[in-house]
């Protein structure tokens, strides 16, 4: 009886951790193909200048994104942030909060579908959503903005993808909310009892480390009531960062509310920073 206990508990605990490795981008990305786009323009109020446009990949598949603008068109000289969702839905679900954003900041804002999203083609997976963001960027530069204007915004699992753009590109700094420290923490904060889930993701999602190598400002945002990356994983990505990194805690705020409980006062704020990051970087 003890051997077929033991027996079972070294099947769980090596056996498990690999089945969640081997199908991870499975376990992780949770793409909604309806909506698609389109119908999320008719969520719209109109308190912000939303088109629809087309992001093209090196590979020739194109994605899709919002490109708002504030009412009047805002300020041309203004930051352009890159917005990052997380890894369920898609864009169209976020439209009328990249409204309240844009209409919040007054700046432009680009929302990318990432591949396999929204109707996109592609597969998701950690590598095709960076190559995704960083499409997105050039996209940007390609229509006339300078790359330190642009700020990429990343929540949840957008988090590490904005991380890996501030990595690669000459971009005015990163904002990084509801983020996790790397798949590696996460995992063992997830899964206590399955040390080899941690193992076997290291190198995964390492925001930590792409956080101490930064060369432009972050500001890490995380609500204090987070039940689904817990604030335990901002204040480690935080340590991990380098000296000067702000982290900022939303009282109150869980995983999925962080926008509406922190509210105006803290886009306009947020605002505020941006734009004395991209007049410090010029």
């Amino acid at each position: 009886m003890l051997f077929g206990f033991v027996l079972t508990l070294a099947i769980v605990e090596i056996a498990l951790p690999l089945v969640l490795v081997l199908l991870r981008d499975r376990f992780i990305f949770l793409p909604a193909a309806r909506p698609g786009p389109e119908e999320g323009l008719a969520l719209l109020s109109g308190r912000a200048e939303v088109e629809l446009v087309r992001v093209p990949r090196p590979d020739g598949r194109r994605l899709a994104a919002y490109d708002a603008r504030p009412l009047g068109g805002g300020d041309p000289a203004a930051p352009v942030v890159l917005y990052l969702h997380g890894n369920a839905g898609n864009i169209a679900y976020r439209a009328p909060l990249l409204e309240d954003f844009v209409a919040g900041t007054g700046l432009r804002t680009l929302l990318l579908d990432y591949s396999g999203y929204g109707g996109n083609p592609g597969t998701p997976s950690e590598t095709t959503a960076y190559d995704d963001a960083l499409a997105a960027f050039d996209w940007l530069v390609a229509d006339g903005v300078e790359p330190r204007r642009i700020v990429p915004y990343g929540e949840s699992l957008g988090a590490a993808v904005a991380l890996a753009v501030g990595e690669r590109r000459p971009c005015g700094g990163v904002v990084a909310q509801s983020a996790f420290a790397s798949l590696s923490a996460m995992a063992r904060e997830a899964y206590p009892w399955l040390p080899l889930a941690a193992l076997f993701t290291r190198g995964a999602y390492p925001s930590d480390r792409r956080a101490r190598a930064l060369e432009v400002p972050l500001l890490i945002v995380h609500g204090t009531r987070d039940r689904i990356i817990p604030f335990t994983q901002a204040e480690k990505l935080h340590a991990a960062a380098r000296p000067g990194t702000e982290l900022l805690a939303i009282a109150g705020a869980g995983h999925n509310d962080l926008l509406e409980v922190a509210g105006e006062p803290y886009l306009q704020s947020l605002a505020r920073r941006l734009e004395g990051w991209v007049r410090a970087g010029s």
